[in-house]
């Protein structure tokens, strides 16, 4: 199984489990506005998490079986230009895709710390 992983935050993911499909592309951003639902994977996460939503609490990490999307999915550069291919779903996530909820936790010098299943995922 290859794990891919949403970083968003409970409130998002509890409506999207209502409406039956994830639609954000990102915790400020939606699936209409970017055309795609950014997200990446195990190893790529913190990095990520801690560049880009540093100034948040109360985020989880959605941890998703590449294999039960069925939205395509598609490994591309960052359009920032940093190195590496991030997963990026081309529609709305199907919830059932996803097998663990992780709550993403700071330390106390603010950055985030990358849970124990994540790092076995």
């Amino acid at each position: 199984m290859q794990t891919i992983v949403v970083i968003t935050t409970d409130s998002i993911w509890k409506q999207a489990l209502q409406a039956g499909e994830y639609t954000q592309s990102t915790i400020d951003s939606t699936l209409s506005e970017v055309g795609f639902i950014h997200c990446t994977i195990p190893e790529q996460t913190i990095t990520i998490a801690n560049r880009h939503f540093s100034d948040k609490t109360g985020l989880i990490l959605v941890l998703i079986d590449k294999s039960k999307v069925t939205s395509e999915v598609k490994f591309e550069a960052s359009l920032s230009g940093r190195p590496g291919l991030y997963p990026h779903i081309y529609g709305p996530l199907n919830i059932n895709a996803a097998y663990a909820i992780l709550p993403l936790e700071k330390d106390a010098s603010g950055q985030f710390i990358e849970p124990e299943e994540l790092k076995t995922s």
